[in-house]
């Protein structure tokens, strides 16, 4: 029983030193802040034939543990309301269903941000872009493709043809 009490101090005291340890995440890696993706943080509504559509972005951060890299990124999570009935995603402060949103290195566009959707009823994987109407900074128009493209996914390992619930090619506006 001494030696069981002694082992568990031992543990207790090495997890103690080990959070009271310094983090050194990034002191020789660089912090990347695309100057442009500010402007997409925010909520954005599109509100038409009395259905609701809410994106929510955020900053968030990516540690690269390899090179010690430190990135900036957009993260975040969408509601879809049909009659006031709410048919996917989270309210306020849901789990974000958006992520990795960054700009595209193919486009090389600050003003298109690419991310990953995740559509919540189904639980189904999509492409997405923002891109801001030309000349107004308050409007995006959104974009989904299905991650595996052209309508063909596995639903829990169930092959069969699908169609995103949340509304597509509409243009957001800014709220907040």
């Amino acid at each position: 029983m001494k030696k069981a009490a002694i082992l568990f101090m031992m543990v207790l005291i090495t997890g103690f030193v080990f959070s009271q340890s310094k983090d050194h995440r990034n002191e020789s890696g660089r912090h990347l802040k695309p100057t442009g993706l500010n402007k997409f943080y925010g909520t954005w509504k599109y509100e038409g034939h009395d259905e609701v559509f809410t994106i929510v972005l955020i900053k968030d951060e990516y540690y690269n543990k390899v090179n010690g890299d430190k990135m900036d990124f957009a993260v975040g999570y969408h509601s879809y309301k049909k009659n006031g009935v709410l048919i996917d995603g989270y309210e306020v402060g849901g789990k974000n269903t958006i992520t990795t949103g960054s700009f595209d290195k193919k486009v090389n566009n600050e003003n298109i941000l690419s991310f990953r959707f995740r559509e919540t009823k189904n639980r189904i994987n999509a492409r997405g872009t923002l891109t801001y109407v030309k000349g107004n900074p308050d409007k995006l128009v959104l974009k989904l493709i299905l991650a595996e493209g052209g309508g063909m996914i596995s639903i829990d390992g169930k092959g069969s043809q699908y169609k995103l619930h949340v509304p597509n090619n509409i243009e957001l506006k800014r709220v907040k």
